[in-house]
């Protein structure tokens, strides 16, 4: 297929978007039958280069059921940190049980640009297509996170997306979409800090008679296990009319709903307004409550809190430390200890926070705690310029193979 280009305004930045409908002069003409690639089928490909741009890459898994000769449904696949072999791993299984080809881009991932943004997803798309015997009717997206969002935003602007799996995150805001026949399948844990967004996003489309539907999962924002995801693809591909992780939902937000939101507010007003010392008491308060609310749904609701500040901690982690300041960062790296102490984030910050007191060795101890917990972003580490320092230090090259391994 063609690719022409769209420009829109979106939530998280201005995004020149890939649409796959191909203008009419193109559809007209006769193009020559296109030589697709033999690859070997029920094997992962981690790494397929990208043809028209070597520097990218992408993920990739042929069902077995894959025929050269006939058209094959596919999956494209975004993850919000460029994992791509990550969920074509984890869902290999359902790419057998459905027929499905799965391809995940290694380079999408939230921060981008929208023009370097549009360049990944045009150049992986394009890439794909011209290689593999693909449905154009049958074609569907999935991904977590910020990738969610762009999953969705393809689907919206692109008529021959069928359905789309959104985990953890909702729609972009976009104006004037053309696509409304997919199906919406949402999933979500019911600890992440998405979780209302998703559960009013799925009641406004059902009020606007949108296919759609909502499945949830004991869980924080993450990748849904494979016993979900089954289900996920299942409804998505009309397979099954119901699943046993769908939502109950009323219909209406409720009084604890409402509550959250207000709860939300008022921490993230308090971020800046308060010192650690009524952080320690605010953190201490929310995790007893999490353990020892009366209801499940409290419990949860408490838990989603101490997940929206870990999130709200990395963000103004990273800002303080992009505008150099020190003294701001060690106050939200310490509200990020109290709200989520083994996140691999947080000892990357810590890292670099440590290197710009020029404190060389804890800034490597900090930098090797994250590679033991599964931090996976190499050029993170490199575009960070307080971490010069520490590169010429004996085991940084060590932590860095980590860090790639991951």
């Amino acid at each position: 297929m063609r690719l022409s280009k769209i420009l829109l305004g979106v939530g998280f930045g201005v995004l020149t978007f890939v649409s796959c409908n191909s203008p009419q002069k193109n559809r007209n003409k006769k193009s020559p039958q296109p030589k697709y690639e033999n690859r070997a089928v029920g094997k992962i490909f981690p790494h397929v280069t990208i043809k028209s741009d070597t520097t990218l890459s992408y993920a990739l898994y042929l069902p077995k059921s894959y025929r050269i000769n006939k058209k094959n449904r596919i999956v494209f696949i975004f993850d919000a940190h460029g994992r791509g072999a990550l969920p074509v791993e984890r869902y290999q299984a359902l790419s057998e049980k459905y027929n499905l080809v799965l391809a995940a881009s290694n380079d999408s991932k939230n921060g981008l640009s929208g023009q370097m943004r549009n360049h990944i997803i045009t150049a992986f798309m394009a890439d794909v297509e011209s290689r593999f015997n693909l449905d154009e009717k049958k074609m569907f997206t999935m991904g977590f996170s910020g990738g969610a969002r762009v999953a969705t935003l393809i689907a919206l602007y692109n008529n021959t997306v069928a359905g789309i799996i959104g985990c953890a995150a909702g729609f972009p805001q976009v104006q004037n979409p053309v696509n409304r026949s997919f199906v919406w399948v949402g999933v979500v844990g019911n600890k992440d800090f998405n979780y209302l967004e998703l559960v009013n996003l799925n009641r406004q489309l059902k009020a606007n008679r949108w296919k759609s539907n909502l499945l949830t999962f004991d869980g924080k924002h993450e990748w849904p296990p494979v016993s979900v995801m089954d289900d996920a693809m299942g409804v998505m591909l009309g397979n099954i009319h119901k699943s046993r992780f769908q939502i109950d939902d009323k219909g209406t937000p409720t009084a604890m709903e409402n509550k959250e939101v207000e709860q939300q507010r008022i921490l993230a007003r308090a971020m800046e307004e308060k010192d650690t010392v009524w952080w320690s008491k605010e953190m201490a308060l929310l995790k007893s409550q999490a353990k020892t609310a009366r209801s499940h749904s409290k419990q949860m609701m408490n838990e989603r809190l101490i997940s929206y500040l870990s999130m709200l901690s990395y963000i103004y982690t990273q800002r303080a430390i992009n505008s150099h300041n020190i003294n701001q960062a060690g106050k939200y790296l310490k509200i990020y200890e109290l709200a989520d102490y083994d996140n691999k984030d947080r000892y990357f910050f810590k890292a670099v926070w440590y290197a710009m007191q020029n404190k060389n060795q804890k800034a490597l101890n900090m930098l090797q705690k994250a590679a033991d917990l599964g931090f996976d972003d190499p050029a993170q580490i490199q575009k960070q310029l307080a971490l010069d320092a520490i590169k010429k230090l004996p085991k940084f090259d060590k932590i860095m193979q980590e860090v790639r391994a991951n």
